[in-house]
């Protein structure tokens, strides 16, 4: 038979495909050729920030006797985390299982090339293949872990992202973490809440070194980590290493030497496009799959979403193009994407979110930035719930005072700053985002102190 459409890979990007897909009636078949709800669900984002929470709330353990709350003892026992993690992923995987057999949405378990403009060839695990035909086809394959120089994964002493996640279920007792971004804040600061000694050695100057994060943000977690006994190497590389007696020995470009039990690498990821097709689609040097302002790759029924094309590696950017490819395939009419307000959050030491520009990326389009800044320290609702350390900073463009981006570092990040996204997509001046009537107390008014300097005047 002839499906509407037809989705090769089922993380965010591809689930949120198919779930447009049957609210606009198309018939639809999935191809996937490991777990439902891909990378993000089963290996990255979901189980990260389960194990997160669990980090967090181990680190409040110390502050709950402000609350009358006296623990003389406790144990920690990270199997149990690592058992309890799979039963949450366990139960969402099986919740999308269960609404796509409701929906008869059939699911080819294996793995998907491209081998015309409407055929999807399957290869199963046990050899066998098959080709199934659609009228359009979604690419939605995201992305594997990258490797650098030698350290080439096995496993056991050197392993991904996405090793740490599924299959390590007991805590090493050190860890080099190679790559000081995102995942390596994240993991490594779950791994030394959890009792692992962590170092993390970063190419670059800083902690999460990218554009997009403040060097302010980047600073204010070093601090943390520094306080907790993660220890870092910046502008260091690992020079070589060697196994002995089930140890990893690593010598650093800097001139010292460590000796963990594994190296978690976390240096980006690449796009799964290898063998995506046979039939000629266009990718870049990087193998990210060329798509036009539609998502649409040069053939014009089959699109591209997700990590496989070069957009923010994000799960809801992933569900955002998915949306957008859907509305295009079905009404004449296009939508393009805009990236420009994409939040993103970070769950390490401190809960971290930010969106739209900084001082540093607004300088490098030629914008005047003043900002507003304000301490989680006198906010009532961060010290009631005994946790006040962190900040939000405010960017508004110099002469109109129009709020141009934020950075949040501390309780409720993730979520408050979807408000700050909202304020900023409307244009709204410093005077019109202190003038806002906030609930009292609420991590959000926040926001109303932040901008008091830059609306009204100092006080200071």
């Amino acid at each position: 038979m002839m499906y509407d459409l037809i989705v090769i890979g089922m993380g965010p990007g591809g689930y949120e495909a198919v779930l447009t897909a049957l609210r606009k009636k198309l018939n639809v078949a999935v191809v996937e050729k490991s777990k439902l709800g891909g990378n993000c669900l089963n290996r990255a984002c979901i189980p990260t920030k389960y194990l997160r929470s669990g980090a967090h709330s181990i680190e409040k353990l110390s502050k709950l006797k402000n609350y009358g709350i006296m623990i003389e003892s406790y144990s920690i026992d990270y199997k149990t985390a690592f058992e309890s993690k799979e039963k949450a992923i366990g139960f969402l995987r099986k919740s999308l299982e269960q609404l796509l057999k409701s929906k008869k949405v059939p699911v080819f378990n294996g793995k998907g090339r491209i081998v015309g403009k409407n055929q999807v060839e399957v290869s199963y695990p046990d050899g066998k293949t098959e080709v199934i035909e659609g009228k359009n086809i979604i690419i939605a394959t995201g992305s594997y872990p990258a490797s650098v120089g030698k350290l080439v994964p096995d496993g056991n002493y050197i392993i991904t992202t996405e090793d740490y996640m599924e299959k390590l279920d007991t805590l090493p007792s050190s860890m080099l973490v190679v790559g000081g971004g995102v995942a390596g804040c994240e993991i490594g600061f779950i791994a030394k809440t959890y009792g692992c000694n962590v170092y993390i050695v970063e190419l670059q100057d800083r902690l999460l070194p990218s554009n997009t994060v403040s060097t302010e943000i980047s600073k204010n977690l070093l601090r943390k980590f520094n306080s907790i006994g993660i220890k870092t190497f910046f502008n260091t590389t690992v020079e070589d290493f060697s196994i002995e007696n089930s140890k990893v020995n690593v010598k650093l470009s800097n001139g010292e030497s460590l000796t963990v039990d594994k190296i978690l690498l976390t240096v980006g990821r690449k796009p799964n496009t290898n063998d995506i097709d046979t039939i000629g689609i266009e990718k870049d040097e990087k193998g990210f799959i060329k798509v036009n302002q539609y998502l649409q790759t040069n053939y014009e029924n089959i699109y591209a979403i997700g990590d496989v094309v070069n957009s923010p590696m994000l799960a809801h950017v992933a569900a955002y193009e998915a949306k957008i490819a859907l509305h295009n395939i079905t009404s004449d009419s296009k939508k393009t994407p805009d990236y420009t307000l994409t939040p993103w959050a970070i769950f390490s030491g401190y809960e971290i979110g930010y969106v739209g520009l900084n001082e540093e990326t607004a300088k490098s389009k030629g914008i005047e930035v003043v900002s507003g800044y304000f301490p989680y320290t006198y906010n009532e609702k961060a010290v009631d719930e005994l946790d006040s350390e962190g900040y939000v900073r405010l960017y508004f463009e110099k002469n109109s005072k129009k709020l141009i981006g934020a950075d949040v570092v501390g309780i409720g990040a993730s979520e408050i700053i979807h408000e700050i996204a909202v304020f900023v997509k409307e244009g709204y001046t410093a005077e019109q985002v202190h003038e806002f009537i906030y609930f009292h107390p609420s991590l959000s008014e926040i926001f109303a102190f932040a901008s008091y300097d830059v609306a009204v005047g100092k006080l200071f």
